[in-house]
């Protein structure tokens, strides 16, 4: 395989663990007249394991045109998903306030590229919303989300999700412990923060809004 394949491995130990499957589809994808190429060999029809139930499962499905067009599919879906995954399994940097941005433009991406195949795409689409609905501390992200400089500030990005303040209020008030007093020291700094006011406004916090991430 290296042969064809010019020394390129289509398993290898990657950063995101649990995306494996689908960052080593689209290596085979990538590697598809290779595969097929080698599966044609005189020395692949030599080797023994050509001869094998399972090699010549494997020589079936690499010559199989429907078995790469599934693969197309399965790639295009998942490319979008992935990156979301290795953003969040990453250590670049905190991933929190950015994951929210990153499932909405995911499962945009996602319906943009089957925008005439709705109908493929919903299972999907259908059971990240699930996840994402069922997560615990989803309000956490929708907070983390808000409190972000580099979202905050973008009228683009804000205008379209006006209505997570509600989740913004409801992290707010569980982890204020009914301290009311508290909760109006804070709901007072998040408009000084929407507002760009104080140390909010000085030049450094406006230049660094979208260099470094949240919490630094």
């Amino acid at each position: 395989m290296r042969k064809f394949t010019r020394g390129k491995e289509i398993l290898h130990p990657a950063p995101t663990h649990f995306a494996t499957n689908f960052i080593a589809l689209q290596i085979i994808l990538a590697h598809k007249d290779e595969l097929r190429a080698k599966v044609t060999s005189r020395k692949w029809v030599s080797f023994d394991y050509a001869k094998d139930s399972k090699g010549k499962k494997f020589v079936e499905s690499v010559l199989n045109s429907l078995f790469w067009e599934e693969c197309a599919i399965i790639v295009r879906m998942s490319e979008p998903l992935v990156r979301v995954l290795r953003m969040v399994n990453g250590d670049d940097r905190p991933s929190m306030g950015y994951l929210y941005d990153a499932i909405h433009h995911a499962k945009k991406e996602m319906m943009r590229r089957f925008q005439k195949r709705k109908a493929r795409v919903k299972p999907f689409i259908d059971i990240i919303n699930n996840r994402w609905d069922g997560q615990l501390y989803r309000n956490l992200y929708v907070a983390a989300f808000w409190l972000n400089p580099r979202f905050q500030y973008d009228a683009n990005i804000m205008d379209k999700h006006m209505s997570i303040i509600s989740g913004l209020l409801d992290v707010l008030e569980k982890y204020a412990y009914g301290n009311l007093p508290l909760q109006s020291k804070i709901t007072s700094e998040m408009k000084l923060f929407r507002n760009v006011k104080h140390d909010f406004g000085r030049a450094s916090a406006i230049n660094n809004r979208t260099l470094m991430p949240p919490g630094i």
